[in-house]
């Protein structure tokens, strides 16, 4: 996490302390619910390795929203910030190996070193540039588009996911992605 902290600013020595000494490092298994939808948000996750699912419960179904992968902060944003409860569910959907910060230690990292106000700002930018997309690609593309749109820009996730959670993310049913990996692989034989 320093090392892609630093991508952003030079860290002081007290400020790398504090990380060291207050964010600590976690690993949880796949299936692991780091929020469940009612709870208060109580952390922001940076995860190392692995892949995190954001998703709603509606209709007794599941809707995938994202994945975070590695070098991504999660949390429930909105939550965390107003500690009011979640409307969805994290879920580990691998191993995850995350660092974890506490809302404590996040206010104290803004109190105390402008370093991190800075920072959190950059994260924040880049979470609000990733719902714009999200919103904005449901309006303008179709399933198809959005899952060549996905494999263009992260392929190697199409190999990490569950086929129900990328239908779910897509916004089809786990038989209709069949039918469409099906049609654009005879698309690329032919």
């Amino acid at each position: 996490m320093i090392t892609f902290l630093q991508q952003y600013t030079t860290l002081t020595d007290s400020e790398i302390t504090f990380l060291e000494q207050n964010i600590p490092i976690k690993t949880f298994l796949k299936g692991d619910i780091l929020l469940h939808q009612g709870s208060v948000c109580r952390h922001v996750y940076f995860i190392q390795k692995g892949i995190v699912r954001l998703y709603y419960q509606a209709d007794h179904e599941e809707k995938t929203a994202f994945f975070y992968q590695e070098d991504e902060f999660v949390s429930s944003f909105e939550s965390f910030v107003k500690q009011t409860p979640a409307d969805h569910f994290l879920q580990c959907v691998e191993e995850t190996t995350a660092n974890i910060i506490s809302a404590e230690h996040y206010q104290a990292m803004l109190e105390n070193f402008p370093n991190f106000e800075f920072l959190a700002r950059v994260v924040m930018e880049e979470e609000l540039i990733v719902m714009q997309n999200i919103i904005s690609s449901f309006f303008t593309l179709n399933a198809e588009q959005r899952y060549l749109k996905l494999q263009k820009e992260d392929p190697k996730l199409l190999q990490r996911i569950p086929q129900y959670q990328l239908a779910s993310y897509l916004g089809i049913q786990p038989e209709s992605l069949s039918r469409l990996r099906k049609r654009l692989s005879e698309k690329t034989i032919s």
